[in-house]
């Protein structure tokens, strides 16, 4: 059996039948449609009920009577059509469009928030975690890291975390944590929790055991073990607590050390209220609060994908690490870059050349520009100057003024990180890369310019005329509703 969304009326809704009429022109459209399918129903503004198809007749018209099964909270179609795998349905772009078949994913997607309405709002206020999410999927076993070497630590810190074992552990059980705890092998011998034992065997059991058991909430025991001067043991500072609290509770926190604080405060802007509220245990807690509002782990499972058998949040921490690494500051830049400022990459559309080989194209992993007899276009350092050299050089009297516009652009705006769609000669795009040189000028005489790409996806995807432009390379990072379009389709699965 198919699955269908099929657009209607909402005053259709009376009773517990629908009866739905096409034109036969439309006959395309449900060609594979059969009684016993299921319908998502749906008017302008929602998805109203679940049915399954009882009839199809065709005399003049196409009447298809429906059998409502299931009615339930509307679910918001402004909404459902920001969702990770279900955006890019040409229902809710192409208001022609009545009825739609669905793939199973499509379906098992929209049914799960069918179920749990009330979710669909909160994901996609953090839409933009999506296309970071697709991005590190890509690479996603290269931050996972060794898992055997993880898989040692959390069962180590499962059997430390038992009160049973606590309550009789000795001092030499204790320096065994240092060996599981990368901050505690790294903190100064004269700060070091372990180096020697600074307080009777007792206090650090209770430490722990308050730790885990404590009848506070969790941030307020997260705060006592940091600053409380009676409960506080010394070197056991932010980092520590930020990893242990990790080890300790792996199913309900991520790693809270430098690194994914930075990355959180990066990715959500709430975060920037946050770090100056709290103290250290409060904002790990409200930290981790905000991944869980934000559903991260959610669009993790469903754009990512389960990597591992380990606790999710060291998937979590991994991804976190990630942001931090590719989307901090420069190393020789001192100063803290806002993550909305490094976010500010420039997306063009670049212009194949036409008859080129698409197979070597995607090899060779570059984009070229012929500079003819300019030379070197670093040496330009304006429009103007190409211009007025150009007519010297070909004794011409007309400049190709949209080309070497081009070609100033790919030269001196263009920038390594920025993002480039590739469209060939038939109006299709073929590929969105990734900038990853500067400008190059070739050794060899008669070869082009070029910058070299990597590639992060490649296909076919006919899109609308109205988004080229004659240029062979122009820049779109302004043009957001085209931006949005075409990330859209192709980043989508």
């Amino acid at each position: 059996m198919s699955t269908w969304i099929l657009r209607g009326e909402s005053k259709n809704i009376q009773t517990n039948t629908i009866s739905y009429q096409l034109d036969m022109y439309e006959l395309f459209y449900i060609n594979e449609m059969q009684p016993g399918d299921k319908v998502y129903y749906c008017d302008y503004t929602d998805i109203i009920c679940i049915c399954k198809v009882n009839t199809i007749t065709m005399y003049n018209q196409i009447v298809i009577t429906l059998d409502v099964i299931e009615q339930g909270e509307p679910l918001p179609l402004k909404f459902v059509r920001k969702l990770w795998g279900l955006k890019n349905l040409d229902i809710f772009k192409i208001e022609d469009i009545k009825v739609l078949a669905l793939e199973k994913d499509e379906d098992d997607i929209l049914h799960s928030y069918w179920k749990v309405p009330g979710s669909v709002e909160g994901l996609v206020k953090y839409d933009y975690l999506d296309i970071h999410l697709f991005l590190y999927s890509r690479v996603a076993e290269v931050w996972i890291g060794d898992t055997e070497k993880q898989l040692t630590k959390y069962q180590f810190f499962q059997a430390f975390r038992k009160e049973e074992n606590l309550s009789i552990m000795n001092w030499e059980d204790f320096q065994k944590l240092r060996e599981q705890s990368s901050f505690l092998q790294t903190t100064l011998p004269v700060e070091s929790f372990f180096t020697e034992q600074k307080a009777p065997i007792e206090r650090y059991r209770q430490f722990f055991i308050d730790l885990l058991f404590g009848d506070d909430s969790i941030d307020k025991r997260l705060d006592s073990f940091y600053k409380d001067p009676i409960r506080r043991l010394i070197g056991f500072g932010q980092k520590e607590i930020g990893e242990l609290v990790h080890y300790l509770f792996p199913n309900f926190f991520c790693r809270f050390t430098n690194k994914e604080i930075v990355a959180v405060e990066r990715l959500f802007k709430e975060a920037s209220t946050l770090k100056n509220t709290y103290t250290i245990g409060s904002k790990i807690y409200h930290y981790q609060k905000l991944i869980h509002e934000s559903y991260l782990l959610n669009k993790y499972l469903n754009i990512v994908g389960r990597k591992t058998e380990l606790p999710i949040y060291y998937e979590i921490n991994c991804f976190l690490q990630y942001i931090y690494d590719t989307h901090s500051e420069s190393e020789n830049d001192g100063k803290e870059v806002a993550f909305e400022e490094k976010e500010k990459k420039k997306y063009w559309i670049y212009t194949t050349q036409t008859g080129i080989d698409a197979n070597s194209f995607f090899e060779e992993g570059m984009l070229t520009f012929n500079h003819g007899k300019l030379g070197n276009i670093r040496n330009y350092s304006s429009r103007k100057e190409i211009w007025n050299n150009y007519r010297q050089i070909y004794s011409a009297k007309k400049v190709p003024y949209v080309e070497t516009s081009s070609l100033f652009q790919f030269c001196h705006e263009m920038e390594e990180g920025d993002y480039v769609f590739v469209k060939n000669d038939k109006e299709q795009i073929i590929g969105l890369s990734k900038v990853c040189s500067p400008y190059m000028f070739p050794k060899f005489p008669n070869s082009p310019s070029f910058r070299k790409i990597e590639w992060i996806r490649t296909g076919i995807w006919n899109v609308k005329g109205m988004l080229f432009s004659k240029k062979p390379l122009v820049n779109i990072t302004a043009n957001q509703n085209s931006l949005s379009y075409l990330l859209d389709i192709i980043l989508e699965k």
